[in-house]
């Protein structure tokens, strides 16, 4: 993935390419863009949850802050109907050290069978996530329930996580999706950091200060 992914740039880059786009949703209004790694809501559900949330204090790490953008995220796939597996990751530094006790993700549901997705804490090396893609990792767990991609700007799922981070260290937090499933990892409100794409179980080149998937670690 190469250069910054704002979210209001998207915002604006893909009503100019709807007419050039490819709806992969059965209602047409979700749409992938940037080669398919990049979903995008076009318009606004029925139902649309807009209350804050209110941070917690000293976390790990938070991007979400008090709600994230809703309707743009990171592609998150395996098998159709997008095709393409896409684990998408950011890099994050610690912002203290201790023992977590859970990670929580703004992901959200396109289509696919189960509501449901994986999210990975892993350690960095050299720029990367150390562990290969859904097989090693510092911890790793599943998330239920998700919310319909574009339907909300503050929801959350959790597993719990408990390992030992180092305040001032890089590690990585990546998400991936069941079989034949499409979910979107919505983008943080503002915060900006390193992004990574694993395609087909393979990482791809890192970039820094790009928008970064809704994460909050604890």
């Amino acid at each position: 993935m190469k250069g910054t992914v704002l979210a209001r740039t998207l915002l604006g880059l893909a009503v100019l390419m709807l007419i050039g786009a490819t709806a992969l949703a059965a209602d047409k209004s979700t749409i992938t863009i940037n080669g398919g790694r990049t979903t995008v809501q076009m318009k606004a559900p029925s139902k649309v949850v807009h209350n804050k949330i209110k941070p917690p204090a000293n976390p790990f790490y938070d991007s979400v802050g008090t709600g994230y953008d809703m309707g743009v995220g990171y592609t998150t796939s395996d098998g159709s109907p997008i095709g393409t597996e896409y684990s998408p990751g950011i890099q994050f530094i610690a912002l203290k050290s201790g023992t977590t006790k859970k990670v929580s993700v703004g992901l959200g549901w396109v289509e696919g069978t189960f509501k449901e997705g994986i999210v990975v804490l892993d350690k960095d090396c050299k720029g990367i996530p150390c562990g290969t893609i859904d097989k090693t990792n510092l911890c790793m767990g599943k998330v239920f329930n998700l919310p319909t991609f574009g339907s909300t700007a503050t929801t959350v799922r959790s597993f719990n996580c408990a390992v030992k981070l180092t305040k001032g260290k890089p590690y990585w937090v990546y998400v991936a999706s069941t079989n034949n499933s499409w979910l979107a990892w919505n983008l943080a409100a503002t915060a900006l950091g390193g992004v990574i794409e694993g395609t087909n179980d393979v990482w791809g080149t890192p970039s820094s200060n790009s928008s970064v998937g809704a994460v909050r670690i604890n």
